[in-house]
C-alpha cells in the first residue's frame, strides 16, 4: 500500500478546492447540495428550532457591503430574522433587500444607518421590532409589506427625509412614536387626528384641553404623548387598546375613563400622568405593558381576581380591589 505523505494530502486538498472554484466559474452545481452557498461569508448566525422546523437568525454582519441582500436561506435553512443592532450605525449601507423568508427585524437592527436610502421588504414579513430603522436620515420612501402585522416603537423615528410611507390595512399594532419626526408625519400636521391601518390613532395635532375620540378609533398609540395641556379624554365603546406610550408625559391629564371594550394597556401608556386622580381598570383588560403606570398619581381601582389586580400585585402598585 502506498504511503500518503503530508505533501500528497496537501496537493489533493488544493486540487479539490481548484475544482470547486472551476465549478463556481462555470456555474456547475450538478449533483451537489448547495456547495457554493456563500451567504455565510457575510454573517454570523444562530440556527434555532421552532414549531415549524429550523430557521436562522442573523446575529452579526462580518463583511463590508453597501448593498445588503439578506438571503432566502443559508445551506438550505430559511433565514427568518435579524437580531438586535446587527447593522446599526453602519454608514456604508445604502440599500437593504430582505429575502422571502424574513419575518421579523430586531430592535435597532438598522438604527442610525445614515446613508440607507432604499429598503425592499418581502411580502411575508410580519413584524418590524423597536427602533429598527430609527434615524436613517437618508431614507426618503418606504412601502411596508401587505402582510405586516406590527410596527414597533420608534421603528422609523427620526427618519427626517422619509416623506412617503405606504402602510397596509393589515397593520394591527403600531408602537409609540413609530413614525415621529418623519417628513411624512410632519406633513400631516394639519390633520387633527392621524390614523393608520384599521383605526390606529398615532397622532393628535389639536390644541384642545378636552378631547373626544371618535368611535372608529380602535387603538391609541403614542398619539397624545408629551401633550402637557391635555386635561381629559373621552373614549367610545369599541376601542380595544390604550396602546404603547398613549398618554405618556400628559402631566395635566386628570379625567379619563377606560371603556369595558379595552383588552390591552400598552407599555408606558400613562407614564408621568401626575395629575391623575382616579383610574378604573375593567375586567376586560387582559394585558398591561411594562411601566404603564410609572410616575402616575392615579388611585387605581380593579376587580378582585382580575388580570389588573394580579398586575398590580406583581409590580408593587397599590390598587383598590372590589367584587
Amino acid at each position: 500500500m502506498k504511503h500518503i505523505t503530508k505533501s500528497m494530502l496537501l496537493k489533493a486538498v488544493v486540487t479539490v478546492i481548484a475544482l470547486m472554484a472551476i465549478g463556481v466559474i462555470a456555474g456547475c452545481t450538478s449533483g451537489l447540495a448547495d456547495p457554493f452557498d456563500l451567504s455565510n461569508m457575510y454573517y454570523e448566525y444562530d440556527t434555532v428550532s421552532g414549531s415549524d422546523g429550523e430557521y436562522i437568525i442573523i446575529t452579526k454582519h462580518i463583511a463590508s457591503q453597501s448593498d445588503i441582500k439578506i438571503p432566502d436561506s443559508i445551506y438550505g435553512v430559511p433565514v427568518s430574522g435579524i437580531a438586535e443592532s446587527v447593522f446599526s450605525e453602519d454608514h456604508r449601507i445604502k440599500s437593504v433587500t430582505f429575502g422571502k423568508n424574513m419575518k421579523y427585524i430586531g430592535s435597532n437592527a438598522f438604527g442610525k444607518c445614515k446613508n440607507l436610502k432604499s429598503i425592499t421588504f418581502n411580502v411575508s414579513m410580519s413584524d418590524i421590532g423597536e427602533y429598527a430603522f430609527t434615524e436613517c436620515t437618508a431614507l426618503e420612501s418606504v412601502a411596508l409589506p401587505d402582510q405586516l402585522h406590527s410596527v414597533g416603537r420608534g421603528a422609523f423615528y427620526g427618519c427626517s427625509s422619509l416623506a412617503e410611507i405606504s402602510i397596509p390595512q393589515s397593520i394591527q399594532k403600531v408602537g409609540g412614536r413609530a413614525f415621529s419626526d418623519t417628513a411624512w408625519l410632519n406633513a400631516l400636521a394639519k390633520n387633527r387626528f392621524v390614523t393608520v391601518g384599521d383605526g390606529i390613532l398615532i397622532a393628535y395635532n389639536g390644541d384642545k384641553k378636552n378631547v373626544g375620540v371618535s368611535n372608529d378609533i380602535k387603538c391609541i398609540s403614542g398619539a397624545f404623548a408629551g401633550n402637557t395641556a391635555l386635561e381629559s379624554v373621552s373614549l367610545k365603546n369599541g376601542i380595544t387598546a390604550v396602546g404603547d406610550m398613549a398618554f405618556m408625559g400628559c402631566s395635566s391629564l386628570k379625567d379619563f375613563n377606560i371603556p369595558s371594550t379595552v383588552t390591552e394597556i400598552g407599555g408606558n401608556a400613562f407614564y408621568g400622568c401626575r395629575s391623575f386622580q382616579k383610574l378604573v381598570i375593567p375586567e376586560s383588560v387582559t394585558y398591561i405593558g411594562a411601566d404603564a403606570f410609572t410616575d402616575c398619581s392615579a388611585a387605581i381601582f380593579v376587580r378582585e381576581g382580575s388580570y389588573a389586580e394580579k398586575y398590580c400585585a406583581e409590580n408593587g402598585l397599590d390598587c383598590f380591589a372590589s367584587k
